[in-house]
Formats: structure tokens, sequence, C-alpha cells
């Protein structure tokens, strides 16, 4: 996933899933709250409970 994929969901309630180091699957209901490219790390989905890199995300869709 890229930054201009990802901005319409700032400030919106998703269900985002993401694939871990080791390919571990997970998925969690996260309120994105910003886009934070971090030097040498690189580009993090900033949730109210959670971080996630963009580059990890498989999935995500607006939830009610």
């Amino acid at each position: 996933m890229t930054i201009p994929e990802a901005k319409p969901y700032v400030g919106k309630n998703c269900w985002v899933k993401w694939t871990d180091r080791t390919g571990q699957a997970h998925g969690k209901v996260l309120r994105v709250e910003d886009l934070r490219f971090v030097p040498l790390y690189g580009t993090y989905i900033i949730g109210d409970t959670e971080e996630v890199r963009l580059e990890k995300v498989t999935e995500i869709r607006v939830v009610d």
C-alpha cells in the first residue's frame, strides 16, 4: 500500500490486516490517526492502539 492509497482512511475507524516480520497475518480495528514516515523504518499507519508498517498492510477498509 502507498501513502496516497492510505490517506483517505485518516480519521476513520478501519479494519486493518497486515503481516508481521514472520509472515503471520494479523487484523484489528483501528482509528487511523495519521500516516508518518520514520527514517530508516519507512511509513507507518498511526492508529489509536497500534502502529503498523504501511508496506506490510494487505487490506484496509472502513467500518461503521
